[in-house]
């Protein structure tokens, strides 16, 4: 796989966070679509869709390492662009993510995987971009964690590292980064041909 398609599926998933930033609400959450759409159509390899497939371990490492690259020179650029809005949003949102229980981060991030996957999954089946234009949404207005977007979102925060330390931020990144491979997985699990069958066939 291309290396700077990597990166720039960091630095799309970036400028959707900037839109969802200044404009916020549903209205915001619908930008972000942007991003993953842009991901889609130009075939850029992104951790949360690859993250559910045979692709080799440390070839998703590599993709989400360069993801969060390209996340991170969206958040180096844009803090030259940003304005008194995408700062009173970011703040809030930072402090919700970080100060919230391990779990409950753990949940959220599950929860963005499901929908990614699923509308990554669909989009593609059915060449149609509705199911991103459903899902994508859906999980930014539903405040779950997906991994670059937060790369994004950590990155745009001036003092994170005077308000939180490094340990926090670093350990709730983890989390998020877990959270998404599972939940990026699950739909392959369940929708597996006689998967209970096998489980239990020895029993």
């Amino acid at each position: 796989m291309n290396i700077f398609k990597k990166f720039l599926a960091g630095f799309l998933i970036a400028i959707g966070g900037y839109a969802f930033l200044k404009v916020g609400g549903i209205a915001g959450a619908f930008l972000f679509a942007f991003g993953i759409i842009g991901v889609v159509k130009l075939e850029t390899p992104l951790y949360t869709g690859i993250a559910g497939t045979n692709e080799k371990f440390w070839t998703k490492m590599e993709v989400l390492a360069l993801n969060i690259g390209g996340a991170s020179l969206g958040a180096w650029l844009m803090h030259f662009t940003y304005d008194g809005a995408v700062l009173n949003n970011i703040s809030p949102i930072i402090f919700n993510k970080l100060m919230s229980p391990w779990y409950v981060s753990l949940s959220k991030a599950i929860m963005c995987g499901v929908i990614v996957d699923i509308s990554v999954f669909l989009a593609k089946r059915d060449n149609s971009m509705i199911p991103l234009l459903i899902g994508i949404p859906t999980f930014v207005a539903s405040g779950f964690n997906h991994s670059i977007a937060d790369a994004f979102y950590l990155g745009m925060e001036d003092n994170l590292i005077l308000n939180y330390g490094i340990w926090k931020p670093l350990l709730y990144y983890l989390i998020v980064v877990v959270g998404n491979y599972i939940g990026c997985n699950i739909r392959q699990v369940c929708t597996r041909d006689n998967l209970f069958e096998n489980l239990f066939k020895k029993v």
